[in-house]
């Protein structure tokens, strides 16, 4: 007997990327090939340096997209930094009416099995809908990692305040939650803002899928071949502190090590100020800035490197850093969020408190370790366990989920 096919409804305001994480696309992809039909209504913010800029426009196979936009792009751009936050703000709150608008309408074509809101506008647009729905049709919340559990436990009130519909996103009731464990330890969040709320969440890692290392990729290994090979992966903004990796590799080169190339793989509006620093710390001839490139080419610089390097403010328990592990480099991390749960310092990696001065420290200890290929390979097989422990492919991620999700059309 043939299987009724299953409709579900995706609403984001985080649109498709090529240079970027692929989770957003990976998602809903995994359920058309599951047998289910995917309407998805997204939201694009075309603001200038922001995430979307350098990136097209993407329609997958398989996904039936009604796109709208966020409002306001040029002015926010423009603005001072204050008003543009809460004009961005606002923009976010209308961005989610817009988009239940178009789902009413999508509801009024079709019935639902599934409404799925992804992150925070995607979340509050869904909630929107249920005062449409019947108890039949099911609603899924979905984040992608929330750094709220840091703003509560250092009491940053005014945070806070700004991230109300973020928290309030969180509170409101959906037949399943799912909290991408990115290292910003989401579940803690989750937990303070429920309290006795009962609520079924799931807390996953996000797939990491193996991949072949192409040995002749744009002849990297060609012209670094007497060098170390330095990768970071990640938008050129404030908060992914590249500059760290700069300073790092600058006292490494005082320390009369110099044999070694740095690709900076990302885009983003920090990118002059990078540029200036690397030509303060005299980088120039170590430093490649590659921009944003097609996450295919991203793990060909990542599948020649040596060394990854991850510095964010907060976790560094992103995607790169994961497929990092997967292509079983040296890693040099901070100890934030939960990113010590993944990298034991000077045993499969390298990790620092973020709150000192780690730059010297960093770079004698890269110091030793690059003229100690025998600890290299020490690094990298305690690395392979931590791999073969803790990471999955996509597919086995998106399958756990599926399951999931069915089980409650049941």
């Amino acid at each position: 007997m043939k299987t009724e096919t299953k409709n579900i409804l995706f609403i984001s305001a985080l649109d498709f990327k090529e240079k970027s994480i692929q989770v957003i696309r990976n998602t809903p992809e995994a359920y058309v090939s599951a047998g289910w039909d995917v309407d998805y209504i997204v939201a694009r913010d075309n603001l200038e340096n922001g995430n979307y800029y350098y990136e097209n426009e993407i329609n997958p196979d398989g996904i039936n997209i009604k796109r709208c936009y966020w409002p306001f792009p040029k002015l926010r751009a423009r603005l001072p930094r204050l008003i543009a936050l809460l004009l961005g703000k606002l923009a976010s709150l209308l961005v989610a009416l817009n988009m239940a608008w178009f789902g009413l309408k999508e509801l009024k074509k079709k019935k639902y099995d599934i409404i799925y809101g992804y992150e925070l506008q995607g979340v509050l647009a869904m909630n929107l809908l249920r005062l449409f729905i019947s108890s039949e049709t099911k609603t899924i919340s979905r984040f992608q990692g929330t750094f709220l559990n840091e703003m509560f436990s250092a009491k940053e009130y005014a945070r806070l305040i700004f991230n109300t519909d973020l928290i309030l996103a969180i509170w409101l009731k959906s037949n399943l939650l799912i909290m991408t464990n990115d290292g910003t330890q989401g579940d803690l969040a989750v937990r303070r803002i429920k309290k006795g709320q009962d609520y079924n969440m799931f807390f996953w890692v996000n797939g990491v899928d193996k991949f072949d290392i192409d040995p002749d990729f744009k002849d990297l290994k060609k012209e670094s071949l007497e060098n170390i090979v330095f990768t970071s992966v990640s938008r050129l903004v404030g908060w992914k502190r590249v500059d760290r990796n700069i300073e790092i590799l600058a006292a490494l080169k005082n320390l009369g090590y110099a044999a070694f190339k740095y690709y900076v793989v990302g885009e983003g509006d920090k990118r002059n100020e990078l540029v200036e620093l690397v030509q303060q710390k005299g980088l120039v001839e170590q430093v490649v800035f590659v921009g944003a490139v097609p996450h295919s080419e991203v793990m060909g610089y990542l599948g020649q490197s040596d060394v990854f390097m991850s510095m964010y403010d907060s976790s560094n328990v992103g995607n790169p850093l994961l497929e990092a592990i997967r292509a079983n480099k040296i890693i040099v991390t901070l100890s934030n969020g939960d990113t010590k749960s993944w990298i034991e310092h000077k045993k499969n990696g390298l990790i620092y408190n973020p709150n000192v001065n780690f730059y010297e420290e960093a770079a004698q200890d890269l110091l030793v370790l690059l003229e100690d290929k025998n600890k290299r390979g020490e690094f990298k097989n305690n690395l392979l366990v931590t791999e073969q422990e803790k990471l999955h492919t996509w597919a086995e991620r998106l399958s756990k989920e599926i399951n999931e999700v069915e089980k409650l059309c049941v």
